[in-house]
């Protein structure tokens, strides 16, 4: 289950992006309780902002998107560093562009093929919205893991993420079996490296919602081995 306060931000943006909700994709942690398919389940991670990517090209273009976001009410958030990060409907959002010419110079290398497979997903003011599939999701958390250093996973938010999806999607596994050949091997490879980290069961562990119980964390271990396997 999405958590409340994701689902209210998510929803506020996708009203205040008007018509460029057709052009946008949402990532990030605000959208993985999106991906829940079990019954009952935990409540995702809350997150500070809202994470959509777009494809502009060429640069020209990246100036008339922000000409637009202006005239839509968004405003940059002037407070921060993070260059892509606009304010609107009092909500932070960073809007990130995607294409051959990596404008803003820093991307995850799984956004263009994920924002490719976007698929649309109908939130409960029963306005629709584009994400990613199930497996670019954890693929481009898989990449933003390696990418901020492994050095304490217990801590991390993005493992935290993969967690959630994994221990909250009961096709997850299928999905890795049937996805394209390159985030399939990606996905496994990544998953077979973590199963090697000394750390990785106590981070589960500390991921899991308060009160999963001691078994819990076998559980979720056991489904990234299923993963490995169903992606062989």
């Amino acid at each position: 289950m999405s958590n409340q306060a994701n689902l209210a931000a998510l929803q506020a943006v996708a009203r205040a992006l008007g018509p460029l909700r057709e052009r946008v994709v949402f990532v990030g942690g605000s959208t993985a309780g999106l991906y829940s398919t079990a019954p009952q389940a935990a409540e995702s991670r809350p997150t500070n902002d809202v994470d959509c990517i777009i494809e502009v090209v060429p640069r020209m273009a990246y100036y008339e998107l922000e000409e637009e976001l202006r005239g839509l009410g968004f405003r940059h958030d002037q407070t921060s560093s993070v260059i892509c990060r606009w304010r609107v409907a009092g909500q932070v959002v960073d809007v990130m562009p995607i294409g051959e010419d990596n404008i803003l110079g820093f991307s995850n290398p799984w956004y263009p093929e994920g924002f490719a497979h976007a698929h649309p997903y109908v939130l409960p003011d029963e306005s629709t919205v584009f994400i990613l599939p199930a497996v670019y999701f954890v693929a481009t958390k898989l990449a933003a893991l390696r990418s901020r250093g492994m050095d304490d996973i217990r801590l991390s938010n993005d493992l935290e993420d993969i967690v959630y999806v994994v221990d909250n999607r009961t096709e997850f596994a299928a999905e890795v079996t049937a996805a394209a050949a390159t985030v399939r091997t990606y996905i496994t490879t990544q998953f077979h490296q973590l199963l090697q980290h000394p750390e990785l069961r106590e981070a589960i562990d500390c991921q899991l919602p308060y009160g999963s119980g001691q078994e819990r964390k076998y559980i979720v271990e056991n489904r990234f081995r299923a993963v490995v396997a169903a992606g062989q």
